[in-house]
């Protein structure tokens, strides 16, 4: 997949085209923004420019000529061996680099480490120490380093000299979600291009590509509840999100008077089936964190409904749960935009106390009652 096939990132395209054009390439780059937005991709297309030899000009469209700014965009022919060998990740100068490379580490201590975070042993080994080799092809070497946000501070520290003078001609891409988790230091050190959320008509439009399976109704919630990004997009179908959310929402429209525990045991057994998606694709996490991250899945969802409440409540007629408009309508009505706004801050903090381990079980309670609450209190001054 060449450089322009990312679309609506015109900014991220615009900064590199006219670096690249210009000559004065960075050695080290954070792209940086959403998960599921084409950071990678970008930086596959990066490196086929950079290890391409027959690199070449196309025209873009109209419309993406006025968005990026550019008559014409610099990519990699698409069909010389380097190409070919960096889109079936064989090419002997592009090195993707992430967590999970401890299992083939040679020492058999960092092979038993769980892999939630890289640390100096594998950046040292499958970075550090193959930048100062010859390249293969003798073009340029290119690192892309997913997860970089999970780098520890010390692998970093030890990145820092690889980051600023790199041998050769080397480039190092550094993929993250959240920059504010790199240091400062690394980040001094590095350009970085921003990528943002996608619109959701191209959300949609894509998993009607990559998800054909995937009823029309569900495709529409799915891209609405994205937040722009097709990677949540795809995870939240594999995961059979449309149908957990249904469960979730009907609950949460009947909250306030629900005085049997069936939410609490609605959003448990939620969390597990989320859980053990989460545990399939990662068998490094731990069980006490695969569980806080499908708790916070259905906190997403929940926060999701409030927020369509809000912006009813708000006179907004775009909500994300189409389906259940007339509940969100009723809702809208009975407990209005401050409580509304007032649940989604609740939920938020509920997610932050699960960041600093307290107990689950506790924390949906009490969220749980805090929401019934809110209901209670917003009805009451509605009547």
């Amino acid at each position: 997949m060449s450089l322009t096939d990312v679309k609506h990132q015109p900014t991220a395209q615009r900064l590199f085209q006219r670096t690249l054009s210009s000559g004065r390439m960075s050695h080290a780059y954070i792209f940086h923004g959403p998960d599921g937005v084409g950071k990678e991709t970008f930086a596959r297309g990066v490196a086929e420019v950079l290890l391409c030899g027959s690199a070449c000009d196309v025209s873009l469209s109209a419309a993406e000529a006025e968005a990026v700014g550019l008559a014409k965009a610099r990519v990699g022919c698409g069909s010389c061996a380097d190409c070919l060998g960096v889109r079936g990740d064989s090419h002997g100068d592009l090195h993707i680099v992430h967590r999970y490379l401890n299992r083939d580490h040679p020492e058999p201590e960092v092979r038993k480490r769980k892999a939630l975070e890289m640390g100096v042993d594998v950046i040292r080994h499958f970075v550090i120490d193959p930048v100062g080799l010859k390249s293969a092809h003798g073009r340029a070497k290119v690192f892309i380093i997913r997860e970089a946000d999970r780098i520890t501070p010390q692998a970093q520290n030890a990145l820092l000299k690889t980051l600023e003078e790199p041998p050769g001609p080397t480039y190092l891409i550094l993929l993250v979600s959240a920059i504010d988790r790199l240091l400062e230091t690394t980040r001094s050190r590095c350009q970085s291009l921003r990528f943002d959320s996608l619109p959701t008509a191209f959300v949609a439009s894509r998993l009607a590509d990559l998800a054909p399976d995937v009823s029309t109704d569900q495709r529409a919630w799915y891209a609405a509840a994205s937040e722009g990004s097709l990677g949540l997009a795809l995870e939240s179908a594999e995961q059979g999100l449309f149908e957990i959310n249904q469960t979730i929402v009907a609950g949460l429209s009947l909250l306030p008077q629900d005085r049997s525990g069936a939410t609490l045991t609605v959003w448990t057994d939620s969390a597990k089936a989320v859980s053990d998606v989460y545990k399939e694709h990662d068998p490094d996490m731990s069980d006490t964190d695969v569980t806080r991250r499908g708790i916070k899945t259905v906190f997403r969802l929940a926060a999701t409904w409030y927020a369509d409440v809000l912006r009813r409540a708000s006179g907004c007629t775009t909500i994300v749960n189409t389906l259940h408009a007339e509940a969100v309508a009723k809702s809208a009505g009975t407990i209005g935009a401050e409580a509304a706004a007032e649940a989604v801050n609740r939920i938020a903090k509920a997610g932050h106390h699960l960041d600093r381990n307290v107990n689950v079980q506790l924390c949906v309670e009490t969220l749980l009652n805090d929401l019934a609450r809110l209901g209670i209190e917003a009805g009451a001054v509605s009547r």
